[in-house]
């Protein structure tokens, strides 16, 4: 069996993502009855049929990002009281049977061979354990009797392990210097302190580049890009204000008798200014789309400049939306179900029942083989027999069962 690590990548305590990590987007519209409809003999332009085509695909987004939200408050409820008792269970059976075959051993005299693989065999029972629980001061001590390196410092070794990966995607794929470990990766408060400081190197590495982007030659086809992206900024400025002003109209409580809908108008129109002052295009696009523009036959009076600009606007909820789910996914509290967040609810919760029974089935295993040796007299040929197995199956703990099923152990 391949040793385990003390520590796997969950347990790195960096928020890599410097904004949230799970952001909450601005442009979430309700896409009711929000299609371009057409006649029998129209033709829908492009940017209609793309203004559709965005629409539903943020439908589904939406639902999509709800759903996998659901499902990871569910599965980790689940994983909490469903799986982690029974590991718990498993780590701490695990380190009583290494104390129990220790014991066993001090009675036998072994061969040199014998010795390296028992010695090998009780590392790989603690490692397992470690992979589910902590070990107490007598543990620790059996660990250290056995490992070359004592259990603190195999805890160290890996938490260089865990910040040399980290460093080697950071500078690979990121471009930033991450500097040395100085803190401990594991503490949460200090991780995110370092967190912040790495986020305050990232954004002036951002800097940098556009400075030198900037400082670079620019190409006909960079200026012409440059001057494609100021007419759009002058569009979206005249576009927020035309946006602002119809819905100021549509949406000012001084305008309306009734109470009710007057207070309601009251809060929106308060939206509505926020977003302008603030120079939020998108957020004045959402009110203008459920308000203004609430039938197919509003939509379809749209001008094709309009639509250009919605469609930039809702191709960017897209990305939005998609970067959301993927960091809902990515989220450090998901570690151990976010590769069921891809699923369906059922398959996602049966799988987790078949994870509950595999190591279920692993810990009676481990009861079983604890038990024989504790009834078993001192006997040295139950013990080779037992290593030669093991070893023969290439370390594989998965043999235990079987093992304690033949009839050679109960003789």
């Amino acid at each position: 069996m391949a040793k385990k690590k003390l520590y796997n990548e969950g347990d790195l305590l960096l928020n890599l993502n410097f904004d949230n990590v799970v952001t909450n987007s601005k442009f979430e519209i309700k896409t009711n009855k929000l299609q371009i409809s057409k006649s029998k003999k129209q033709v829908l332009s492009k940017n209609q049929q793309l203004f559709n085509k965005l629409i539903k695909k943020i439908e589904t987004l939406e639902k999509q990002l709800v759903e996998t939200k659901d499902l990871a408050f569910e599965l980790t409820i689940a994983f909490s009281k469903e799986i982690v008792p029974v590991e718990k269970k498993l780590g701490k059976a695990y380190f009583e049977f290494a104390m129990v075959l220790d014991s066993y051993v001090q009675n036998i005299k072994l061969t040199k061979k014998q010795s390296i693989d028992f010695d090998e065999h009780i590392i790989n029972l603690f490692n397992n354990a470690l992979t589910y629980a902590e070990p107490d001061e007598q543990q620790e001590a059996l660990f250290d009797k056995y490992s070359d390196l004592s259990y603190r410092e195999t805890l160290e070794i890996e938490k260089l392990d865990l910040f040399e990966q980290f460093r080697g995607y950071m500078e690979d794929e990121m471009g930033v210097d991450v500097g040395e470990m100085d803190f401990d990766i594991t503490n949460e408060a200090e991780a995110r302190e370092y967190a912040e400081k790495l986020k305050e190197k990232f954004e002036q590495k951002n800097l940098e580049d556009e400075e030198k982007e900037q400082n670079k030659k620019k190409t006909k086809k960079q200026i012409e890009q440059e001057q494609k992206q100021k007419l759009e900024a002058e569009l979206s400025t005249k576009s927020l204000r035309s946006i602002y002003i119809s819905l100021a109209k549509l949406l000012h409580p001084d305008t309306e008798t009734d109470e009710e809908l007057k207070s309601d108008k009251t809060e929106l129109m308060k939206k509505v200014t926020v977003a302008y002052d603030q120079k939020d295009l998108a957020t004045l696009l959402k009110l203008e789309i459920e308000w203004v523009h609430r039938t197919s036959d509003n939509l379809q009076e749209l001008t094709d400049e309009k639509l250009k600009l919605y469609n930039k606007v809702l191709s960017e909820q897209v990305e939005d939306l998609n970067q959301e789910i993927f960091q809902l996914k990515m989220n450090p509290s998901y570690t151990n179900i976010c590769d069921l967040l891809n699923y369906s609810s059922k398959f996602a919760h049966t799988s987790l029942n078949y994870q509950k029974e595999d190591l279920l089935s692993e810990l009676e295993s481990i009861k079983k083989n604890k038990k024989v040796f504790q009834k078993q007299p001192v006997q040295k040929q139950v013990l080779v027999k037992y290593l030669k197995n093991v070893v023969e199956h290439d370390n594989d703990d998965d043999i235990l069962g079987e093992l304690l099923n033949s009839s050679y152990f109960f003789k």
